[in-house]
């Protein structure tokens, strides 16, 4: 199955054997690369004009419950030397020229186009690319999502199963009003880099920044309230985790006593003393979920 994009409309076209017959209604189409290693995060396409090669997806559905969206995924078609973008052939499309003036020979009319082929680079991969993480977007703008499943369409499309990974889905808005005015910056810049390093970063490094921030949070709690003086700011996790859990807040301790040994998994000495695994994906956000429970346990979240 061929997808084709108008370059001067932004109108998509398919078809079995080239991109030729308009489709109805206009689906959602956005660039796409598989993340295989950190640095991929900082070469994501520009878009069509400025990364005409890259991998699109075209949504099918979406659903914001379980945050899951399906659809097909497509390659750049570059066989036989085939440009970005190139002359084909197509129906009038009914949203620019419904009365079909501009038919030309054979009922078709010309549009430079940049077109696409079933993802098949996808289906080479271990697993046909399952549990790989796809960005979606441009540099602008993108989106983490797992592939969850991958079929192939007796149409020959390749169609992808992906869930969301973002931590906004995970972390709760946080009201900041409810910490104290001395300790808002240093939560909200714990906060914001847990975001910015969740399903982008490595999963040490992911569990190393909500480290920091449940170290924040417990110590500048812990002082708010009035329970310790201000030399716990400067406490370590693991026992800021024993004294939050003295004060009542058995379920913040656990968790924050369980970040503070993955992150000790994270360290290449401690894995070959102690025969430990390094940490994985799962890991780290089970350390998002703890900054989670950290936040509404102690009200501070909207």
């Amino acid at each position: 199955m061929h997808l084709g994009i108008d370059v001067a409309s932004g109108l998509v076209y398919e078809g079995l054997s080239a991109p030729e017959m308009p489709s109805i209604p206009l689906p959602s189409v956005t660039q796409a690369k598989l993340i295989q290693t950190e640095s991929d995060w900082q070469n994501l396409p520009s878009g069509l004009s400025g990364s005409p090669f890259a991998w699109v997806f075209r949504e099918d559905s979406f659903d914001p419950v379980t945050r899951t969206r399906r659809g097909r995924l497509y390659e750049p078609n570059t066989g036989s030397g085939a440009s970005q973008p190139s002359d084909k052939r197509v129906g009038p499309h009914p949203y620019e020229d419904p009365m079909m003036r501009a038919v030309g020979r054979e009922g078709r009319v010309m549009k430079s186009m940049n077109t696409f082929i079933a993802c098949n680079s996808l289906l080479m991969l271990p697993a046909q690319g399952q549990g790989l993480t796809l960005a979606l977007g441009t540099q602008r703008a993108a989106s983490g999502w797992r592939i969850l499943q991958t079929e192939v369409l007796v149409n020959g499309c390749v169609m992808v199963t992906l869930k969301a990974l973002s931590a906004f889905g995970i972390l709760p808005a946080v009201d900041y009003a409810k910490i104290d005015a001395p300790f808002q910056p240093a939560a909200r810049e714990a906060i914001e880099r847990v975001l910015n390093s969740a399903f982008r970063e490595s999963a040490t490094s992911v569990i190393d920044h909500c480290r920091a921030a449940l170290t924040v949070l417990l110590s500048r709690w812990l002082v708010q309230e009035g329970h310790e003086d201000a030399k716990a700011l400067g406490t370590d996790l693991g026992a800021l985790a024993k004294k939050v859990e003295v004060h009542g807040k058995d379920c913040v301790a656990k968790a924050a006593a369980i970040v503070a040994r993955l992150h000790v998994r994270g360290k290449p000495n401690e894995q070959h003393a102690r025969g430990l695994r390094p940490p994985e994906d799962g890991d780290a956000e089970l350390a998002l979920h703890a900054v989670g429970i950290a936040l509404r346990d102690f009200g501070w979240a909207t």
